[in-house]
């Protein structure tokens, strides 16, 4: 039941292990390490702050709006948004 191409000896083994994960270290969107990451220059502190404004501000507008009551009904989320306030929490515009 052994894998023929596996290597026979522990230390064989764990180098392919940490060449497989050294790959998906090198994978866009695989690294946590680099998404974990926190930007404390002045500069990202404000856009930190601006982040937390834009959805703050679109979570007041969705209270009351009445796609965005409908979205929550149909998915039972209380969080959920329709999808012009979830496009401007997120930064975006729709058309």
């Amino acid at each position: 039941m052994d894998d023929p191409q596996a290597p026979a000896s522990r230390r064989a083994r764990k180098h392919r292990v940490n060449e497989g994960v050294n790959r998906l270290l090198q994978t866009p969107g695989w690294n946590p390490y680099v998404q974990a990451r926190d930007d404390s220059s002045p500069a990202g502190a404000a856009r930190e702050a601006l982040g937390h404004a834009r959805i703050g501000d679109a979570q007041r507008a969705a209270e009351s709006c009445a796609e965005c009551g409908k979205a929550r009904a149909a998915s039972g989320d209380p969080t959920d948004l329709c999808p012009r306030h979830l496009a401007e929490a997120m930064g975006t515009r729709l058309p």
